[in-house]
């Protein structure tokens, strides 16, 4: 048994929130755990507050009497905080692997993989499957789901719902019994030279559940491929063609849509979703696929899928900027763009003003063009500097040429002139502040009204 009473653990990169998930998560299952991460942060200030030490520094005493140190892909072999322990010969696996032997100990482990949309469908996941009264699923998010308070669940049951990125192939560390493929596009420049490479990776995640079924959206090009590629058994969901599970009188009032949802069996259920845009119909979709494969009735289903409000991040609102309504959205690929403000489109607003951080300088060069494209769906963009993640600066790779391209674009860089510059307006419509780093910061910083609770 992996986690068991006083096993001691320390985990690196614990600020991030899958990391801090699974070290909440062993807590709660009587381990010893502790951390370390270089940068302190409200979700670091919750893990103390738990009772777990939480270093940003290096010190060889953290590691006495440690069985194991588990690791995110932020933390790199040459970084003392991990080679030090490795030269003790103390134990060591990635967060995939760690995540991997927790799932492994259920008989029914869902993963939701794909480009975009993984978040959303997981939180969808959860709502359903809780729905049921005769379940109690283990839930792993990548981000916090407002209906449990964090973005994991520790359950009963024999389900364990996880969210399963691709990034340097972590998903391939797991053990789906259904493998959800929502999208399989381009991303992540750095480690996938070409969309081929990102075909032949989902495959392989595919291939995990040859025991179950890769659920697969066939309305989606390059899962398309990977369907036709991969060994598993593969269950079909679509909204345009009647395959193993469809939906039928869809209708949209202010960018909510209702619809039926068929198996080959007949009608499933139906439900009205309490989140916009149609690239939430197919996350529900995909929900209800492994709901109906693990035997739950279409009436839970439905409750769960109308009582999921979102996901942190997820377009979520946040409050008002004088006369704006603040929305937070997690955008990072220029698909996710294009659903969000096509979503944001068919809500009335009269202007729609985006403040976007790109997220790394290889996905700004690789998907330049395509960004642009997306983002003059809005009325006007505000481009903030680029946030590097883990690269070092690419020349002539810069927020101020994503705004000189764009017609519709300025560049303000800080957010100390990009929050002084909204604040100082007074115009009504939508504001979306977009983007996976740290522009989080910025909605606190320009919010002039928060919504009651």
């Amino acid at each position: 048994m992996l986690l068991k009473k006083n096993f001691s653990i320390f985990f690196l990169g614990i600020g991030g929130i899958s990391v801090s998930s699974l070290a909440f998560f062993a807590k709660k299952a009587g381990c010893r755990v502790a951390g370390y991460d270089a940068t302190l942060t409200p979700l670091t200030d919750q893990l103390e507050k738990s009772g777990i030490p939480i270093y940003n520094h290096f010190d060889k005493k953290h590691y006495e009497n440690v069985d194991l140190v588990v690791y995110s892909a932020a933390i790199h072999a040459d970084d003392v905080v991990r080679s030090y322990p490795g030269s003790l010969g103390i134990p060591e696996m990635t967060r995939a692997e760690f995540l991997g032997l927790l799932m492994k100990q259920k008989k029914n482990p869902v993963g939701v993989a794909g480009t975009h949309g993984k978040s959303t469908t997981t939180g969808m996941l959860a709502s359903v499957f809780t729905a049921d009264p005769d379940r109690s699923p283990t839930v792993m998010a990548g981000a916090e789901l407002p209906s449990i308070g964090s973005a994991y669940q520790i359950g009963e049951g024999e389900d364990f719902l996880f969210e399963a990125c691709e990034y340097q192939n972590s998903f391939l560390r797991f053990f789906p019994h259904l493998a959800i493929i929502l999208n399989a596009e381009h991303d992540h420049a750095d480690f996938f030279p070409t969309k081929e490479d990102v075909i032949r990776s989902f495959v392989a995640f595919a291939d995990l559940a040859r025991d179950g079924r890769a659920i697969i959206n066939f309305d989606n090009e390059g899962a398309r491929r990977v369907a036709q590629q991969c060994q598993s058994p593969v269950f079909f969901f679509s909204a345009e063609e009647k395959k193993d599970l469809w939906c039928e009188d869809l209708s949209e009032k202010n960018g909510f849509y209702s619809f039926k949802i068929f198996t080959r069996e007949g009608l499933y259920t139906d439900c009205t979703l309490s989140v916009p845009g149609y690239h939430n119909v197919l996350n529900a979709l995909a929900a209800a696929s492994a709901a109906y494969l693990s035997g739950i009735k279409g009436d839970r289903v439905k409750m769960g899928l109308e009582r999921f409000c979102g996901v942190r991040r997820r377009f979520e609102y946040r409050g008002k900027c004088n006369q704006r309504v603040v929305f937070d959205d997690y955008a990072h690929h220029p698909d996710e763009i294009f659903a969000t403000l096509t979503a944001a489109r068919k809500m009335g607003y009269d202007k729609i003003c985006v403040v976007f951080q790109s997220h790394t300088f290889t996905r700004t060069q690789a998907y330049f063009d395509d960004f642009i494209r997306s983002l003059s769906l809005a009325d006007e963009v505000i481009f903030a500097d680029i946030y590097p993640a883990r690269e070092k600066p690419i020349p002539g790779i810069c927020a101020e040429k994503l705004a000189l391209a764009s017609k519709n674009g300025k560049y303000l860089g800080s957010f100390e002139d990009i929050a002084a510059y909204l604040k100082s307006r007074d115009e009504s419509g939508l504001l979306i502040v977009m983007g996976a780093g740290d522009i989080v910061q910025l909605t606190d910083r320009i919010l002039t009204e928060e919504p009651t609770q």
